[in-house]
């Protein structure tokens, strides 16, 4: 309106004094921002949603936007007049680096505002790849990181890795924003067992290499196995070959098979060098180590179809090892007492009854199961257990022996039951007190107690002997602990630690006596009468001591034991 004013003032004027040149223009005034905070520096820190606060002013509507998109503004439009806006970053700043951007106001008729921003880095420890796949052949692979931090690298690993895993470099110092990595040899996985390993970056401070500045996220390592072989030929199945013969007693039968070997395998002597290894390994242990003459041990070959296990593969006992994480083993216990039934010597069932048979498995896996409870001639229960046990890590390792020592011998031989208990089990329940207290009446579970008093434990004998008074050889001192059979209350054992309870300090004197009482019973039958001064000379001349051979290792816990029909499968 203000044009046209101006010119009915101009056409007023001409009629009484002047007038006015053809062509004159009108005057147009323009829009303008005009901002009233300070943007001469505008920092925004490195974290996810901070924000800037911006004041400007507008004669017309406006919008507002940002050339970068880790960054936004609120609101992005408005009308004429005072306005106030945030930036605010989306997303905070890994990059290693200070980043910009620019932050544009547009109004209408009025020339554009650009502010320039910037977002400063955090510091960053980045991963380019946190999950390596690699075959069974082994391959190298480097690890790939950038970081801006300052100090000295490690890479670190949660396990020991050393029979697999070899470092090319393991170290390296820097003080700005790197690109690196770390090499790691990943030797063949001659095994069908998959394997990982996990690792982690740790920036540690050059001065104080203990203390632990920022580390990455974790970083898995998976190995395949080796493809499972197929057999084709089974004319080995069911050659049996004795492996030891009783010098004393009338023999405690022992009956080693393996399951998940093929033919290949069985040929090159690779099933008899694993059934003589266990078989060592069974006499590591007092008192089973002193009365080795006591036994008799068989071999029985199994030719499987395949050198592995699971879905797919078929081997002879049909062993499972429980996928759930909880380290159980199932197998076919009736093929077990098949393939023992050809064994000539052992075809009485009386003999049966009392034999222990050992399945090994072939995988390098953690796990082991025992089950006992079988009745197998009628309404009468038997002594008869099945051990599955596999070669855990490899032949010589530490940890399939006393996995093995603990299963066979603490578990099928004496039936002794976990000294280990859980926090998390709580109190044993009435219903699992009633089957405990059934096995002791059998002379089974000797090793814990349901009463918590020292006159009713089943080694309150012991309490009052002062030949077993005080700490033995590996710092344990007899008496009542609570927790066992994997609950924490309710049940007790008799030594803070055993072969029963983390897998180390060898046998305790309750079980040592379990064990000695089951092994002359069988060795002499009925006319054999226990005597407790006879088994003190003998355990005292006997006992277990710490062996530098033999390493202390601490064992995965293993579950509770349960029931499939009449069997107790105990972990």
């Amino acid at each position: 309106m203000k044009n046209i004013f101006y010119l009915a003032i101009a056409i007023l004027g001409c009629c009484s004094t002047a007038s006015c040149s053809d062509g004159e223009e009108s005057v147009e005034k323009h829009s303008s921002i005009t901002i009233t905070t300070s943007t001469d520096n505008i920092v925004l820190p490195s974290s996810k949603n901070a924000q800037y606060a911006i004041e400007f002013e507008t004669e017309a509507n406006w919008k507002v936007s940002t050339d970068v998109d880790w960054a936004t503004v609120s609101p992005q439009t408005g009308k004429a007049g005072s306005a106030k806006i945030a930036l605010i970053t989306k997303e905070p700043n890994n990059t290693g680096l200070d980043r910009t951007g620019t932050l544009t106001i547009t109004a209408d008729g009025a020339s554009p505002e650009s502010l320039s921003f910037t977002q400063t880095t955090s510091e960053v420890l980045m991963v380019k790849q946190s999950e390596f796949d690699v075959s069974y052949k082994g391959e190298d692979i480097y690890i790939e990181f950038a970081t801006n931090v300052e100090g000295r690298f490690k890479l670190v690993v949660y396990s020991d890795v050393s029979n697999w895993i070899t470092a090319i470099n393991n170290e390296m110092n820097t003080s700005a924003l790197i690109e690196e990595s770390f090499g790691l040899r990943i030797q063949p996985n001659n095994t069908r067992d998959e394997r990982a390993a996990v690792f982690q970056i740790y920036v540690v401070d050059p001065e104080q290499t203990d203390m632990v500045l920022m580390e990455s996220e974790k970083i898995i390592v998976y190995q395949q196995g080796e493809p499972a072989a197929t057999s084709t030929d089974y004319s080995a199945d069911k050659q049996v070959r004795k492996v030891q013969s009783h010098t004393i007693g009338n023999g405690v039968p022992i009956v080693m098979m393996g399951d998940g070997f093929v033919d290949t395998e069985i040929a090159e002597g690779y099933y008899d060098r694993v059934i003589d290894r266990a078989v060592e390994n069974l006499f590591t242990e007092e008192p089973v180590r002193s009365l080795r003459d006591y036994f008799d041990i068989w071999a029985v070959t199994a030719v499987s179809t395949n050198n592995a296990f699971g879905e797919g593969y078929s081997t002879v006992f049909g062993s499972v090892v429980d996928s759930s994480g909880s380290s159980e083993i199932y197998g076919n216990t009736e093929t077990v007492l098949d393939y023992i039934m050809s064994i000539d010597e052992l075809n009485d069932i009386a003999k049966v009854e009392e034999t222990l048979a050992i399945v090994l498995l072939n995988t390098s896996v953690y796990a082991g199961t025992t089950s006992i409870g079988h009745r197998i001639n009628g309404e009468q229960m038997s002594n008869f257990a099945v051990s599955y046990c596999p070669v855990i890590e490899n032949l010589n390792s530490e940890t399939f022996r006393v996995v093995l020592c603990h299963e066979s011998l603490g578990h099928g031989l004496a039936k002794l039951l976990d000294e280990y208990s859980s926090e998390y089990m709580g109190s044993i329940p009435v219903t699992q007190i009633n089957t405990y207290q059934e096995f002791q009446s059998y002379g089974w579970a000797m090793n814990i107690d349901l009463s918590g008093e020292e006159d009713e434990a089943p080694w309150s004998h012991m309490l009052k002997d002062s030949r077993y008074q005080g700490k033995d050889a590996f710092g344990e001192k007899l008496g009542l602990y609570e927790g066992a059979c994997m609950y924490s209350s309710g049940v007790w054992r008799p030594t803070e630690e055993s072969l029963m309870n983390n897998n180390k300090h060898g046998f305790n004197a309750p079980s040592r006596e379990a064990i000695y009482k089951r092994i002359m019973s069988v060795a002499y039958g009925e006319s054999w009468t226990y005597d407790y001064e006879e088994f003190v000379t003998f355990d005292l001349a006997h006992l277990p001591r710490p062996d530098d051979s033999k390493a202390t290792i601490q064992s995965k816990r293993l579950p509770a034991p349960h029931f499939t029909n009449e069997t107790l499968w105990i972990k």
